[in-house]
């Protein structure tokens, strides 16, 4: 596809637009892509040494932003054409060989030693990577609840990648529209096509960063992945590219301009931190010290930053730096794993060798060849090597680790076997973890919150509504109905109240909220600066108390099951309920509004919370599933907010239900139980052992209304 804009090209009598002058590739470009992928690197191996690092990004898209546009902009000026086919073909031989050779490796790295429990997470995020979407998938999962303790994978770092390749995809087609636009309503215009570049994307730019900023503050986690938010990087390299050889500083102001960009760079990678809001107003600093150090070049080659940047290993760093940057962070992801006796400082040195040793061997045998030679030059098999490099990514990221974790996975008991599940427990089965394999397998225990069993259940704690869905016993053949109050926890019994509701015609009808502790007090040491936690605070307590007023004049309801996590929480009286310990009384004032009103309230107390990640624990010990369990002092060390205020009632409609036998002997709670993996994180139930244990939940109901109607 090749575009006419007509922009007359200079003609060999001269009578045409005059070419621009061009400045020769400069070797400063280099020395700043030396700084920005050690800037990287050292954050990612070093995190408490250079904890602003991850602005040597910021670098990468600004340099990508000058030499685009600058290219772009000479091919239109030389030709008064654009070939976008010619020009994708060109990004597509410079990047994808290698970025899809780092994706193959990594796949085969995870599926050798790492966890199975995190392929789910890396073979999606490997396709992301091959398809170039990576930054939106990592920025839907940066606001997923479940996905908050995921772990990284090893081709997290294609995020920027991703970016990179839509503003490649986009970008020329934006020039081409500002300047098709711009030529229709003003056909008869003297503006040259440079001023209608300059504004036109300076506009852009302004709407980026305007974005960037208020994205940053309202939502930081999706604003530091998404396109929008960068765009503006780019542009000030583009207008840098567009403006250098008419408005280039010279002399000492070169010179202290150049020092300042430099230093505004390392400064940004030293004093930022996590904590920095960004990208946002503060990434102006590594962009626009980058833009100083681009605009003074080479007019002070004695005293100033461009000798230093052009020195040899500054050139030697720069030239891998592309494969330095896909190369170094599958190295330190599965470096762990393969030493499985720490990460040291020792350990990190040989990481930073190999991968430059990498970087340095793939470029000399893949990028180059696939750059320069004739027989790749060809666009059609470009386009073919884009497609068929995808594909098998594709393929192989969908076969390879369903086909693995099938064939590891142990052979289904039946939950009439005597030693399956809680069944193990109540007959002494040795080992207690079971004979056989688990199943099913830490790998799919470990998806159950992104799969679970009643998504009509789901209600995440930013909805400011009332969530509520119905399991167990249809409601016309039920005789009697239960209410499901209470956090993530509590969501964890629905399967076992699933089967219990079908076997004894229960209703259940569950209001349950991610992260929201059923309690109608105030969450403590929240204010207006903590923006996003006191407004989910204070929906969860809004909408705690109209559960609590639905609950009870709903005359179907006969009772209530409330469960909540082990955590620690201070809670503050209301404004307008008077409370002598909030802490206890957010609880007991609810249950006893529920027993007022005639229904039954059970009480689950918190279930242990185990030391390790269990099915990932599971799958990097097999062998000795032992190493799964955690003792009863680790496993309860956090608050028991609901144990704690069921012990002050007194009322006969009320009962507390202690499910820890049913995890735990005298001395341990284990994290494989009969051939079931008991949570699918380090204390949420999994399905499978949240139905075996149904019979310890049901024994300790005698006496309820729920038993009386059997």
């Amino acid at each position: 596809m090749t575009l006419p804009l007509k922009v007359t090209p200079p003609t060999a009598g001269g009578t045409a637009l005059p070419a621009e002058p061009q400045r020769k590739f400069q070797s400063e470009i280099q020395g700043l892509r030396a700084i920005a992928v050690l800037l990287v690197v050292i954050y990612h191996l070093w995190p408490e040494r250079l904890p602003g690092g991850f602005v040597g990004v910021d670098v990468f898209f600004v340099i990508s932003g000058y030499l685009i546009t600058s290219h772009i902009y000479r091919e239109i000026q030389e030709n008064g054409r654009l070939s976008l086919i010619s020009f994708w073909a060109r990004r597509i031989r410079r990047l994808l060989p290698l970025g899809f050779v780092v994706l193959l490796f990594s796949a085969i790295a995870a599926v050798l030693w790492v966890p199975s429990t995190m392929w789910d997470a890396t073979f999606r995020q490997i396709i992301a990577s091959a398809l170039y979407v990576q930054n939106w998938v990592l920025a839907s999962a940066a606001v997923d609840y479940s996905a908050q303790d995921e772990s990284a994978t090893v081709v997290q770092h294609f995020w920027s990648l991703s970016v990179e390749e839509q503003f490649y995809i986009f970008w020329p087609l934006v020039i081409v529209l500002l300047l098709f636009l711009f030529r229709k309503f003003l056909p008869k215009s003297a503006v040259s096509v440079k001023t209608i570049l300059i504004v036109g994307l300076s506009l852009i730019g302004l709407a980026s960063l305007g974005y960037s900023i208020w994205l940053t503050a309202y939502d930081p986690a999706s604003a530091y992945f998404v396109t929008p938010t960068r765009i503006w990087e780019f542009v000030v390299g583009a207008l840098v590219g567009l403006t250098l050889g008419h408005r280039q500083f010279t002399g000492p102001i070169a010179n202290i301009a150049g020092w300042i960009g430099l230093l505004a760079v390392l400064a940004s990678g030293v004093l930022y931190s996590s904590a920095t809001p960004f990208p946002g107003y503060t990434a102006l600093l590594p962009v626009l010290g980058t833009a100083l150090v681009m605009i003074a070049g080479n007019h002070a080659p004695y005293i100033g930053v461009h000798r230093w940047l052009s020195i040899r290993p500054a050139k030697f760093l720069g030239d891998i730096s592309y494969g330095l940057y896909l190369w170094h962070w599958p190295l330190i992801i599965v470096a762990p794993y393969i030493l499985n006796s720490g990460f040291f400082w020792y350990h990190k040195i040989v990481v930073l060798l190999i991968a430059i040793l990498l970087s340095w061997a793939t470029k000399v045998w893949i990028e180059d060849p696939f750059r320069i030679k004739p027989w790749i030059k060809q666009k059609r098999r470009s386009y073919s090597f884009l497609v068929a490099g995808a594909v098998a990514i594709t393929a192989v990221s969908l076969i390879l680790p369903n086909a693995i974790i099938t064939a590891r996975q142990g052979p289904t008991l039946s939950m009439s076997d005597p030693c399956y599940g809680y069944s193990a427990m109540v007959n002494n089965c040795t080992p207690i973890e079971g004979e056989q394999a688990p199943n099913p397998s830490a790998a799919k225990v470990a998806l159950q919150p992104k799969n679970p069993l009643f998504p009509q259940c789901q209600a995440a704690e930013t909805v400011n509504k009332i969530v509520e869905c119905r399991i167990g016993a249809s409601a016309e053949s039920a005789t009697k109905t239960v209410a499901v109050m209470g956090d993530s926890h509590a969501r964890a019994w629905l399967p076992m109240l699933d089967e219990l509701g079908k076997k004894n015609k229960w209703s259940i009808r569950s209001f349950t909220r991610s992260a929201c502790t059923p309690s109608i007090a105030d969450r403590a040491g929240l204010n207006r600066m903590t923006g996003a936690s006191l407004e989910v605070a204070e929906i969860c307590t809004s909408k705690n108390r109209e559960v609590v007023d639905l609950i009870a004049k709903d005359s179907e309801i006969d009772a209530i099951v409330v469960a909540a996590s082990p955590i620690d929480r201070t809670f503050v009286a209301p404004a307008d309920i008077e409370m002598s310990n909030p802490q206890i009384e957010g609880f007991t004032m609810a249950w006893d509004q529920w027993i007022e009103a005639g229904k039954d309230v059970i009480a689950i107390n918190e279930v242990p919370r185990l030391g390790p990640n269990i099915p990932e624990c599971v799958d990097l010990n097999s062998e000795n599933l032992s190493e799964c369990s955690s003792t009863i002092k680790e496993s309860f060390s956090r608050d028991q907010n609901i144990k704690n205020a069921a012990e002050t009632m007194k009322s006969d409609r009320f009962f507390n239900v202690d499910m820890t036998s049913g995890f735990c002997d005298s001395e341990r709670c284990y994290g494989v139980i009969g051939t079931v993996i008991t949570f699918h994180d380090k204390s949420h139930v999994s399905f499978d052992y949240a139905k075996s244990v149904a019979p310890l939940f049901e024994k300790q109901l005698d006496g309820s209304t729920l038993v009386a109607s059997k």
